[in-house]
Order: structure tokens, then C-alpha cells, then sequence
């Protein structure tokens, strides 16, 4: 045998060791994940904020390869029940649906409170405002509504009254002492206002949003326009003044004054 049939031989050999090596572990992993693995589930709905109870859990069975990563699992119930005693008590940080895995990631030992209702990027203000600008005390926390603002300022010299949206399809996080998250717990709390005889209402904004309704707030009278369920349109409405509320009646009254008829009336002497 000669050293290049000795060679090719050789490397025969250790592709077909690499080749068997490769396909076991394939297949260890393969079996790996078609092995059952107990994980915790959520039972029910959980709402953002909500306190993970064992009424709201359960352990289910699962190939290992559905297990998502750093869910609560182990390969047997009592390996599940111990971490589960580490996540029991603690609030969801986002919600849960029926039938999603637990993951400690998405939740805190520490109640958020209001701070659980605030969208990504938004902050939550509060407004004091007058019965007839909070829509009666009709609006209802997760209700969507608009802000208008009417101010009365000098420009050039002039009184100038104007009116105009500030900000469009707002959610209501809370109405006096009434928020969103005692609604999704099934709470209904007695609206109290410390705005005398308004109410306080709670808004989610954006941070710039936040800027210009406080200062709206300071120099002007805002009031709730009630957006209809599932209205996110945002539209594009001029500000209003009393020339463009009045000016097109009064042309139209001036129209009408022109095309009206003359009539000359002719007085005939005695005869």
C-alpha cells in the first residue's frame, strides 16, 4: 500500500467518524426536544398589573422544543412548583394570554400602580378640569378622546379669541381616583376630584404633548371631545376664530341683502 492510498484512506475515515459524530448529535438534540417538559402556564387572561395567584396558573406538558426560553419548566412538576414559589404574589408587566408560558421577565416583585397603564414612549398628566369640559363625568378611563383649547390673547394689538385641537386621540388612563387597571380588576371606584367641583382627569401623551397641554392648561380653557370606540383617525381641523365662525354667516346675510328684489312703490296722485 502505497502513502497516498494510506492517506486517502485515512481521510475516509475521520469524514465518515465526523460524519457519524454530526448526525448523533442531531439526533440527541432531536430527542431532546421531542421529550415532555412540565411548564407553567397562565390559565386564564392575566391583565397588565394583575397579581399572579394560583387560581390564574397550571402546569401543562409540552415537547421541549415548544418550551420558550426562561419560561418557568422543569423535566418533572415538583422542579415547576419550586420556581413557581419564586414568581408567586409578583404583578404581570404586560398581559399574559390564556395559554402563553410564564417568564419571569415579564414580571415584578414591585406593584407598578398608574406607572403600569403608561404606553411605551408616552407619559401620563393629569388636567383639572371644569364638569361641562370633562364631558359631565361621562368620559371613562380607556375611553379615547381629543383636547381642545380655546384662549383669549392680544396679537398686534388686538383681542384675538381662538380655538383649536391640540392633541388627538388621547387615551384615558383615569378619571379622579378611578384608572384603567380597577376597571380590568373589575373595581369600580367612587370618582373622587380634588379639583372642587371638576374632576381630574389622567392622560397618556407624548412627552411634547405634555409640554404644550400643561401650558394650555395655564393660559386657556381646554375641553374633552369623545372619540366613538375604535376611532383613531387623526384629522386635520384649522383653528377657529369669530372671523371664520362668523364671517361666512355674515356674507351669506350680505349675499342674501344684495339679490333681494327692489321694489319701487309708486303713489299715484287723487284723482
Amino acid at each position: 500500500m502505497n502513502k497516498q492510498t494510506l492517506i486517502a484512506i485515512l481521510l475516509a475515515a475521520a469524514a465518515a467518524m465526523m460524519s457519524y459524530y454530526y448526525l448523533s448529535e442531531r439526533e440527541n438534540a432531536a430527542r431532546a426536544d421531542s421529550l415532555p417538559v412540565k411548564v407553567l402556564v397562565a390559565k386564564k387572561p392575566i391583565m397588565r398589573g394583575a397579581t399572579l395567584t394560583p387560581d390564574k396558573v397550571a402546569i401543562q406538558e409540552i415537547p421541549g422544543a415548544y418550551v420558550m426560553p426562561g419560561a418557568v419548566s422543569a423535566p418533572n412538576q415538583d422542579g415547576v412548583l419550586k420556581q413557581w414559589e419564586r414568581c408567586k404574589g409578583q404583578y404581570a408587566l404586560v398581559p399574559i394570554a390564556k395559554g402563553e408560558q410564564i417568564l419571569p421577565n415579564k414580571l415584578s416583585q414591585v406593584l407598578a400602580g398608574l406607572a403600569a397603564l403608561v404606553p411605551e414612549g408616552m407619559r401620563i398628566v393629569s388636567f383639572a378640569l371644569e364638569p361641562a369640559g370633562a364631558l359631565g363625568g361621562h368620559v371613562k378611563p380607556g375611553n379615547r378622546v381629543d383636547v381642545i383649547g380655546s384662549f383669549d390673547f392680544q396679537f398686534r394689538g388686538a383681542k384675538r379669541l381662538t380655538t383649536v385641537i391640540l392633541a388627538q386621540n388621547l387615551l384615558v388612563t383615569g378619571v379622579g381616583d378611578e384608572t384603567a387597571a380597577d376597571l380590568e380588576k373589575g373595581k369600580s371606584a367612587h370618582t373622587v376630584s380634588s379639583a372642587g367641583n371638576g374632576l381630574v382627569i389622567s392622560l397618556a401623551v407624548t412627552p411634547e404633548d405634555s409640554v404644550r397641554l400643561s401650558l394650555a392648561e395655564k393660559e386657556g380653557a381646554l375641553k374633552l371631545s369623545l372619540r366613538s370606540m375604535g376611532d383613531e383617525d387623526i384629522l386635520n381641523v384649522p383653528e377657529q376664530n369669530l372671523g371664520t365662525v362668523l364671517g361666512p354667516l355674515m356674507r351669506a346675510q350680505q349675499d342674501d341683502i344684495k339679490s333681494a328684489p327692489r321694489q319701487i312703490e309708486i303713489i299715484k296722485g287723487l284723482q
